[in-house]
C-alpha cells in the first residue's frame, strides 16, 4: 500500500463484482467487443498476481450467472509464460485459476487463449485442454519437445514443420481444423512497432 503500485488497490467505495464486471466491459453504455490491459510496466510478481485475480473475478462472475453461458468472455493472455505456470497458488487464491477455466470454462462461457514464445513454462495441465493451437517457428529443443508431448492430435509431420515454418507462417490444427493446415497470414497495416533494434547502423552511424 506504500509502494509505486498502491493505486492498484485504491478504489473510492465499495463496488460489487457483477458493477464492476459490467464497469470494465461498457463504455458509454456500449459494450465494449475488445478491452486490452497494458500491464508491461508493473514488475512480474504484482502483473502475475493481478491476471489471476482478474480471471478468478471473471471465472467467478460467469459462474454465478443464473442462465449460464449468457455473458461469454475470451481471455487472451499475451507472455502467457509469464503467468500460467504449473504453481498451485495456495497463498493467492488456494488454486491454480487458469487450470480451472481450462478444464472447466467452456460451459460457462469462459474461453482462454494463451500465446507464448515459450510453451514449455506453461502449466501442462492448461496447455493440455486447449482444443487448438497456431504453432509459428519453433526451433529450442525443449519447447518443440514440450509440445510434441503435451499437445494432442500432433504428428510426427506437424513437429518437423515446426522448425522451418517462415515468417508470418504458422501450423494450425486442433477441433477447429478437419487437417493440420499451414496458414499464411496478412501482415498488419499499419505494422506494429516489433521489430528488432539495429544495433549496427545505431552504433558506427
Amino acid at each position: 500500500l506504500n509502494s509505486d503500485s498502491k493505486d492498484f488497490f485504491n478504489y473510492p467505495e465499495y463496488i460489487s463484482l457483477d458493477s464492476y464486471i459490467n464497469k470494465i466491459v461498457h463504455q458509454n453504455d456500449k459494450k465494449a467487443q475488445i478491452i486490452n490491459f497494458n500491464i508491461n510496466y508493473i514488475n512480474d510478481h504484482l502483473a502475475k498476481t493481478i491476471v489471476k485475480i482478474y480471471a478468478k473475478m471473471i471465472f467467478n462472475y460467469t459462474t454465478s450467472l443464473k442462465n449460464r453461458g449468457s455473458n461469454p468472455f475470451n481471455l487472451i493472455i499475451e507472455e502467457a509464460h509469464r503467468y500460467v505456470n504449473d504453481d498451485i497458488d495456495n497463498n493467492v487464491l488456494g488454486y491454480n485459476i487458469f487450470e480451472r477455466i481450462a478444464k472447466e470454462g467452456r460451459k460457462y462461457g469462459i474461453l482462454l487463449g494463451l500465446i507464448s514464445q515459450r510453451p514449455s513454462e506453461i502449466s501442462e495441465t492448461t496447455l493440455s485442454q486447449c482444443n487448438n493451437f497456431l504453432i509459428f517457428k519453433m526451433t529450442h529443443p525443449k519447447d518443440v519437445n514440450y509440445i510434441k508431448n503435451v499437445v494432442p492430435f500432433i504428428t510426427d509431420e506437424s513437429v518437423d514443420k515446426m522448425k522451418s515454418v517462415l515468417p508470418g507462417n504458422a501450423i494450425a490444427f486442433g477441433n477447429a481444423f478437419k487437417m493440420p493446415l499451414l496458414i499464411k497470414f496478412d501482415y498488419p497495416d499499419p505494422a506494429p512497432r516489433s521489430e528488432n533494434c539495429n544495433l549496427g547502423r545505431i552504433w558506427f552511424n
